[in-house]
């Protein structure tokens, strides 16, 4: 019963980095998906821009979209991207700080070897 909250910690830790690894991977896949012209009209490529839209949407008109042709590049989601990977860090690190300190101190016995 000791590791409780150590696995309750390691939980939270996984939790975190799990929830905002998907939200990186639909947004990576909406840029990629966007720059090889991938035809909005498929359900699923309709499905994942509405969903990355979420996640996207407070960053939308920070720069300009480039497009050549069809092909479409978004540096708004690159700029969500990086911005998620930093809130996931500074919340693990939340964690870590929030959580009780479990480090203990030996101290050796000199008298009695």
């Amino acid at each position: 019963m000791d590791n409780v909250p150590l696995k309750m910690e390691r939980f939270a830790y996984d939790m975190i980095y799990y929830v905002f690894w998907i939200i990186e991977m639909i947004l990576f896949l909406r840029f990629a998906l966007k720059l090889l012209a991938a035809s909005p009209t498929n359900e699923i490529v309709a499905f994942l821009y509405s969903i990355s839209m979420v996640f996207v949407g407070p960053f939308n008109g920070m720069f300009g979209i480039s497009q050549v042709g069809s092909m479409i590049l978004e540096p708004s989601v690159l700029i969500a991207m990086v911005f998620y990977a930093i809130l996931g860090y500074v919340l693990v690190s939340f964690v870590k700080m929030i959580s009780p300190n479990r480090t203990t101190t030996v101290i050796k016995d000199t008298y009695n070897n």
